[in-house]
Parts: structure tokens; sequence; C-alpha cells
């Protein structure tokens, strides 16, 4: 399957004012984002106010998924991602994005996205061969070393995500609550403590840095899905497996959880 509906909302800008962070003072950073700003102008020496997106519709939960990459035909997380475009949970209209599996064309598909609809929350969406539970990302680092090439042939290696950000942030989506969610629905998950050094990683880091200045920043968090059946099938290999209604389920309950 590919990703060449990835369509932008309407109204999206050609720039979006998220990829133009700038970095943060050395010595004010920490996992998870800085310290909460004033509304007043910024004294020297003290963290910038952060600023509020002008979006004024529905509340939006995002997610995103990738491309097939490495060799594999499909990813879950791209239909996972197309299969939930267009619902409503509860008061929250729900917006998938699939993004390219390129170093840098995936932030540049998702930033306009996020400034154009300052959604409530942020759930990305990925594929981990090899796991064997739905995986709840803890943390994003600040580092690019791919294992595998992207899909236009570049290979990172050891090089930041971006240069001059804190060493990590940690994802904000509410981990516990939806381990126990999905656990309680029969869906095998975890908490995971590594995110990879791929692109669900660095994508992970990105949004939590993009979003760290905002009045109301979402919160934002990484989901790894194991391989499909179909793919364990092809491979000839030894490996767990995950339908897609089950991943579907958790993504369902993962949005039913951010939406109440």
């Amino acid at each position: 399957m590919g990703g060449g509906d990835r369509a932008l909302p309407r109204g999206a800008p050609d720039r979006a004012r998220l990829g133009r962070v700038a970095p943060e003072p050395r010595g004010r950073a920490r996992p998870g984002g800085p310290a909460r700003g004033g509304g007043r102008a910024p004294a020297r020496g003290r963290a910038p106010a952060r600023r509020a997106l002008s979006y004024t519709g529905p509340a939006v939960i995002l997610v995103t998924g990738f491309e097939p990459f490495g060799g594999h035909t499909l990813n879950p997380s791209e239909g996972l991602a197309k299969a939930v475009d267009g619902r409503r949970v509860g008061a929250h209209a729900v917006q998938g994005l699939v993004l390219p599996v390129h170093h840098a064309e995936a932030w540049a598909a998702l930033a306009p996205v996020l400034e154009a609809t300052a959604p409530a929350a942020v759930v990305h969406l990925g594929l981990a061969a090899g796991r064997a539970r739905v995986g709840l990302e803890r943390v994003a680092l600040n580092v690019m070393d791919y294992e595998v090439a992207d899909n236009a042939g570049f290979r990172a290696a050891g090089e930041p995500c971006v240069p001059g950000g804190p060493a990590a942030y940690l994802a904000t989506l509410p981990l516990d609550e939806l381990r126990r969610a999905l656990t309680a629905e029969g869906i095998p998950a975890y908490v995971s403590n590594s995110a990879g050094t791929y692109l669900c990683n660095q994508t992970l880091y990105r949004t939590l840095h993009a979003v760290r200045e905002l009045a109301r920043p979402p919160r934002v968090g990484f989901v790894h899905f194991p391989l499909l059946p179909a793919m364990v099938a092809a491979s000839g290999l030894e490996q767990p497996s995950m339908d897609f209604p089950l991943m579907l389920r958790a993504v369902e309950v993962i949005l039913a959880v951010l939406a109440r």
C-alpha cells in the first residue's frame, strides 16, 4: 500500500511555524518539556511566553501512520490511520495522516497539519517487527541512527533529530491508563522505554519539541504495533504477529481514553 492520499486539511499553511522553533537554551531543557511560561514578554534569562494557535474548529485527535518500508509491502500503521480518519469520538474529530518514511519529508508533511488543526492529542502509530504486544512509548531520544535506510535511501548514523535540542522528551499521553484500558479489553500491551532510533522515534521527538512552546500543548505519544500475520507468512520467519481487527480495536480504545 502507498501513502499517496496524504491530503492536508483545507487552509493548511505552506510553511508551518511549528517547524521553525528555535532550539532550547542550554541548561533549560528537561525531558517532557520546559517550565511553563507566563503571558508577559519574557525578561532576560526567562523562558519565552507560550503562544496559542488560531484554530477554532472542533477538537481534533490526530492519528498518524507510516508507509511500508524496509522491504515490507505492508505497514499496519498506514491502514490504522486510514481506518480512523474522519471518525468522531465523543466531542473530538479524528484526523488520520499517513507519513512518508523519509528523514525530512515526514516532518514536512506533519508540521503543517499540527499548525492547521491545533490537535488536543497526537497519536503516532508505527510498526515494530519482533514485538508481540502493543508498545506505548515512554520516551523520545534526540538521535537518529537508522538500522535500515529510509525510503529515499538515506541512513542516519548518530545524528540529532533537532540540533541543539534536549537529549530526550517524555511522551505526554497517559501511558499507564492506556495500558490498563487495553489489557482490560484483552489486548496485550505494555509501556516501552525505547522507541528505537528510526523515523518513529524521530517523529515523536520532533512533535514533542515543536509543541513545547504552545499555550495548550497537545498530549503526544507513539504506539508501536507488531507485524501482521500476512507479513510473518511472507517472511517465513518465527516472529510474533497481531491481526488487524485487534490492532484497530487497540486504537479505538486509545482514542476513547483520550476523548474523555
